[in-house]
């Protein structure tokens, strides 16, 4: 028993560091992109740009690893199952983070006409999301009441980003500047955007399996 309890406590530990490395990768994706939207591909963008590239490598080589932890230790394999689920599903955020940075500076695409004060609207929501995520994920091994709590505020501030996406979509669509690429390729970052916050409302999902698996 002394060995599950521990093996708990490594995997609390590594959830942690998993989740810090990820975020990272998310907050600088999401800064290099608005500084891109204001300056273009400045250096200061291709630095955060690395940072990005850096950290999601960092975040999937801590996958691997918790995930061969996993699979060599004594946990169920409900138990098991579901903290491969997790992983995954919090891995998705720094692959969509990466993405989405190097989707537009590949293609190297303007954006003159968005909104940006509604942008980083949308930035700080999504920061805020990733924030009460994590929150929720420390809380998985030690209160999964409070956990459920932070997982299902995920969907109300994905609700909100959803609001957003929908108005400034509307927006571009009525611009009479844009020719249809442009609108289309504003319409793709925007949803891009908000879509970000699917992927993290996903992870509350799966800690809301994983407390009703661990409830029995």
């Amino acid at each position: 028993m002394a060995k599950l309890f521990g093996e708990f406590d490594k995997l609390e530990s590594d959830f942690d560091d998993f989740a810090e490395m990820v975020g990272t990768c998310m907050t600088k994706s999401l800064e290099a992109l608005f500084l891109y939207l204001e300056e273009g591909e400045s250096e200061r963008v291709k630095e955060l740009t690395n940072i990005v590239h850096e950290y999601e490598s960092k975040a999937d080589e801590k996958r691997r690893n918790i995930i061969t932890s996993i699979l060599n230790g004594s946990l169920m394999p409900h138990t098991r199952s579901d903290m491969l689920n997790l992983i995954e599903s919090i891995d998705d955020i720094a692959d969509f983070s990466e993405d989405i940075i190097d989707e537009i500076i590949f293609l190297g695409l303007k954006f003159e006409h968005l909104d940006i004060e509604k942008g980083k609207e949308m930035e700080k929501l999504l920061l805020e999301q990733y924030n009460k995520l994590t929150k929720g994920l420390n809380l998985l091994f030690k209160d999964m009441d409070q956990a459920l709590v932070y997982a299902h505020q995920l969907e109300e501030i994905e609700s909100k980003l959803d609001d957003i996406e929908e108005k400034l979509i509307r927006n571009v669509g009525q611009n009479q500047e844009l020719n249809t690429a442009s609108k289309l390729s504003h319409r793709n970052l925007i949803k891009n955007i908000s879509d970000l916050a699917d992927v993290i409302e996903k992870v509350g999902d799966v800690i809301e399996i994983v407390i009703s698996v661990r409830r029995g």
